[in-house]
Parts: C-alpha cells; structure tokens; sequence
C-alpha cells in the first residue's frame, strides 16, 4: 500500500465478498497513511456490511477511509483496562456518526456475525444483539 511504513502496516488487510452479499473490510493494525492508500478502492465500494477497526480501535484513524466504507457494524478488538487506552473514544464517536453500530470485545465480549442484508446480526457474549 502507498504510503505504507511500519510493523502495523505490514498486518494483513482484506477485502471480503462472502456467499449472501455479506462484505467485510478488515484493516489489521494499518496506521491512517496506509489506510489512506485504500481510498481508491474504498470509493468504489457502495459501503460494507462489517469493518474491523484497525488497531484496536486506536485514535490513528483515517476519517475519510470510514466515512467511505461506511460499515453498519464496526468491530472493534480490545482487552478490557488495556493501557494504550483503547478503543478511543473519538473512534468510537466517528464511527457511530458514520451510522455504525459499535461492538468492542472489551465489553461484549467475544463477537459473533450471522446473515447478510437485513438479515446481519452480531451477537456479544454479553448478550447484546442487533
């Protein structure tokens, strides 16, 4: 990816197309510049159905990337009381403007993704659905 530097850039990344229209955007632990470098084919897409925040959900978010993507859940992995302090709440915050439901392993527990279209479901251990 242009724009690429760093251990976290080097994390897996990908774009997922699954049977029943479910699309996924997994960005590993990519840094904004290198989420940058997705932009071009983040503007094709109409939105997808889930993302994996990069990062752990950190503040070093590319807003535009997530105003492009558009996901309607975003997951979010991260212990409970970690010291780096994530997810960060402004992550959360734009993620929630851009219409995404926010799911965090922190506090939902571990997260499981059922159906497509109407039908997606994510469902926490905590019980939580939607």
């Amino acid at each position: 990816v242009k724009g690429a530097g760093g251990p976290n850039d080097s994390s897996v990344t990908l774009h997922v197309r699954a049977a029943g229209g479910l699309t996924l955007l997994l960005l590993g632990d990519l840094e904004p510049p290198a989420q940058r470098g997705l932009l071009p084919s983040a503007a094709g897409l109409p939105g997808v159905d889930v993302l994996k925040v990069a990062h752990h959900g950190s503040g070093f978010q590319d807003a535009g990337l997530l105003d492009g993507v558009r996901p309607r859940l975003a997951l979010i992995s991260c212990g409970a009381d970690n010291p780096y302090g994530h997810p960060a709440p402004r992550t959360v915050e734009a993620l929630r403007a851009a219409g995404a439901r926010v799911l965090r392993t922190d506090t939902d527990g571990a997260i499981a993704v059922t159906g497509a279209g109407k039908e997606l479901r994510a469902v926490g251990r905590s019980g939580g659905e939607g």
